[in-house]
């Protein structure tokens, strides 16, 4: 996507090793005029990472799952107020893995 902005001089970051001209005018003060530093049709271009592109399939795998089950969430949310709910920490271990070795095979 080129930026064309009109009735704006071409400018050039300091310290880039730009050349600059200062010219006299008629009243005293001196006007800057800087070279451009590339051809005015240049197009920007953006790439990602490749962790911009892992997050984008994540977002899309997210997108992609069923809606919230609010039958189950009651259930279990009956079962923690209960003290009935118990928490498999070998099975969180297990899917902590399982999510690590997704992101890297990505």
């Amino acid at each position: 996507m080129a930026v064309d902005i009109t009735g704006v001089p071409p400018s050039q970051p300091q310290g880039a090793g730009g050349s600059t001209k200062s010219t006299p005018s008629g009243s005293g003060n001196a006007a800057q005029t800087l070279s451009p530093a590339a051809p005015a049709n240049r197009a920007d271009t953006v790439t990602l990472t490749p962790q911009a592109s892992q997050l984008k399939s994540v977002e899309a795998e997210i997108n992609a799952q069923s809606v919230i089950d609010g039958e189950r969430v009651q259930s279990l949310k009956s079962a923690i107020d209960a003290g009935m709910y118990e928490i498999n920490s070998l099975r969180v271990a297990e899917k902590f893995i399982q999510f690590e070795n997704n992101l890297r095979s990505s």
